[in-house]
């Protein structure tokens, strides 16, 4: 029987208990009030990862039941057009990054927190420069660049940004690495299988996946995520708390709905944007 060391309360009446080796979440009845959290003074790096998996798990849980009208038809899921809307997505939420992260440490800094500042600060270094990356993609195929982010704003990866800077000036800034950690954990799904069917279906010799690959299991994210949790294990029960309840609410926002257009819009949209090029002919 596992030993649950942390207990945290999350919204919509869920209770969060985690342990070293697994976690379990309880909905509680709307009469029923929630237990006090109960997190260990000193956190660890496995707790902690149960943890931050309870809250990301209960947050997409919460989002899919959340979600009303039809869904999109997954017959309709080209993977070239798929991924060239997933490039207007990434380079809308690595945009922000830097910025947001720079200006939660400054807030932080301000309050005397200094390690979780430079943390943020170092946060930043590592992810300037990939909005870059999927800019050097789009260029890749031919793309209008400019013109195409503009005219493709996807919906969810606009609330995210816009989550992003929100919680830089929150009350409790911190919230940040709750949000980051959701982002470089939910990369890990991009694994080499998946990096290799995307560049299957681009045209031959165009290598336009420089985004892609960073955040990715065979990138730098798998490191960032270990590192995370090190980091986050090593503060006190309260911001550990704020963390994993911002990765509840990050994933809430991530899960609520897949908002690719289908495959006819998508080409509607590159036939308007552009004249034909032997990049997208092949797609």
């Amino acid at each position: 029987m596992s030993d649950f060391s942390e207990r945290l309360s999350l919204p919509g009446g869920l209770y969060l208990e985690a342990s070293d080796e697994r976690f379990r979440l309880h909905r509680l009845p709307p009469w029923q009030a929630g237990p006090a959290d109960a997190l260990s003074a000193q956190g660890s790096a496995r707790s902690t990862r149960q943890l931050m998996s309870g809250a990301m798990y209960a947050g997409f849980s919460a989002a899919v039941a959340a979600a009303t009208g039809p869904r999109p038809s997954s017959a309709q899921r080209d993977v070239f057009l798929r991924y060239v809307h997933g490039l207007a997505a990434g380079w809308r939420t690595t945009g922000v990054t830097p910025g947001a992260m720079r200006r939660a440490a400054d807030r932080l800094e301000e309050r005397g927190q200094l390690a979780v500042a430079a943390h943020c600060r170092h946060v930043a270094e590592e992810e300037t420069g990939h909005d870059t990356l999927a800019w050097l993609d789009m260029e890749a195929l031919g793309l209008p660049a400019a013109t195409f982010v503009e005219r493709l704003r996807p919906r969810t990866a606009m609330a995210l940004a816009e989550r992003h800077r929100e919680l830089a000036e929150s009350p409790e800034p911190i919230a940040v690495l709750g949000y980051a950690y959701v982002l470089e954990r939910t990369s890990l799904n991009v694994t080499a299988e998946v990096i290799a069917e995307v560049e299957a279906a681009l045209p031959a010799g165009v290598f336009a996946t420089r985004c892609l690959r960073v955040h990715s299991a065979v990138g730098s994210d798998i490191g960032h995520v270990d590192e995370s949790l090190e980091f986050i294990a090593s503060l006190d029960a309260w911001d550990r708390a704020i963390i994993a309840r911002e990765a509840f609410n990050t994933a809430r926002v991530m899960g609520g709905g897949d908002d690719y257009p289908g495959d006819d819009a998508m080409r509607d949209l590159l036939a308007e944007l552009m004249q034909p090029t032997p990049a997208l002919a092949c797609a």
